[in-house]
């Protein structure tokens, strides 16, 4: 299955409520495959910046093709050297999540708002909504 709009759509329903149980506010960001933005939303209360993290975490997670945990073991001088050859910022952090379909990248996820364990579970809610929907 790809991403469709009614699909994004219940994942960031999913992160947000995940988020409400959590008591944080988050903006989550979900890109396609090749790291370009397919759907966002900002949750009231959160801050501005988490705007932006969230789309970079989804991009990192996309174009790298890793989770969190897996983008800790890349050497940050190789990071440095690919944010600089895109122009653009990465962020390799534990909360990036990727969503794949066996070996098929479907999509990078993103939340951003709260602690970075917290954002990580928004955003593995939205990758359940994902399979849930299936």
């Amino acid at each position: 299955m790809s991403l469709t709009g009614a699909v994004a759509r219940r994942m960031i329903d999913a992160s947000q409520e995940k988020a409400r149980e959590l008591g944080v506010a988050v903006s989550t960001a979900i890109v396609d495959a090749d790291g370009r933005l397919f759907a966002f939303e900002r949750m009231e209360g959160s801050r501005w910046i988490s705007v932006e993290v969230s789309q970079s975490k989804a991009y990192t997670g996309a174009l790298l093709g890793r989770d969190g945990p897996d983008l800790a073991e890349m050497a940050p001088t190789s990071l440095a050297a690919i944010a600089a050859m895109h122009q653009r910022a990465l962020m390799p952090s534990g909360s990036v999540t990727t969503l794949r379909e066996g070996n098929q990248l479907v999509a990078g996820i993103g939340c951003s708002g709260a602690t970075d364990d917290q954002d990580g579970e928004c955003a593995h809610a939205a990758c359940d909504a994902y399979f849930a929907w299936r």
